[in-house]
């Protein structure tokens, strides 16, 4: 290696960070075409609902060990939240502005999605014998986001994108808690590991 570990787990957070948002952008879209296509709405949501999250956390955890191995196998917990959330903001922001722009272009598939939505709402309030006025005030509030959403506003995809922001920071927070291990001390005043840090022990 010619890089010092930092520059090392930065440009490697980067790599990966694009990795993740790249494969959360083509998750999400192929999820939409099975939801739009499916005969069971509900049972769909739920399954690719489920397998989404099962996949980002699994690819993301994965990528953040790779990360603590890049830094030479130790950080603390501010080294391993700086790099991880690093990684994830990149993630997010590429699947944000590129889920927002194949939405622009192909306005159909979230709209159909909404559709049906709305109707699972529907029979599922109906169903656990909700109000009528109730039910009403719910449809009218997925038509409005459902209309807003027919008009690409930069405004709104900065909205989405601070909230999922903020999500993915906690997310973070609990994986640099799960993933950070500090270098012993033994290791630290060892003169024979300062010429070489980033390097994983045998």
């Amino acid at each position: 290696h010619g890089a010092f570990p930092a520059d090392e787990v930065k440009k490697e957070g980067i790599k990966f960070g694009i990795y993740l948002g790249i494969i959360a952008l083509v998750v999400s879209i192929v999820s939409m075409y099975v939801l739009m296509n499916s005969g069971n709405f509900k049972m769909s949501s739920m399954i690719t609902g489920g397998l989404t999250l099962v996949v980002m956390i699994a690819l993301s955890a994965y990528f953040s060990v790779g990360l603590r191995k890049a830094a030479g196998g130790f950080w603390n917990f501010s080294q391993a939240l700086k790099s991880i959330f690093t990684m994830l903001a990149i993630a997010v922001i590429i699947s944000s502005i590129g889920g927002a722009v194949f939405n622009l272009v192909n306005p159909e598939p979230q709209q159909i999605i909404f559709d049906k939505t709305i109707n699972m709402t529907i029979e599922t309030m109906e169903s656990i014998g909700a109000d009528d006025d109730l039910i009403d005030k719910q449809v009218a509030d997925l038509e409005k986001t459902r209309d807003e959403l027919r008009e690409f506003s930069i405004g709104q995809t900065l909205k989405g994108l601070g909230v999922s922001l903020i999500m993915y920071f906690v997310f973070a927070l609990i994986l640099a808690a799960i993933l950070k291990r500090e270098r012993p001390a033994f290791l630290q005043s060892n003169p024979g590991d300062s010429a070489h840090p980033w390097q994983d022990k045998p």
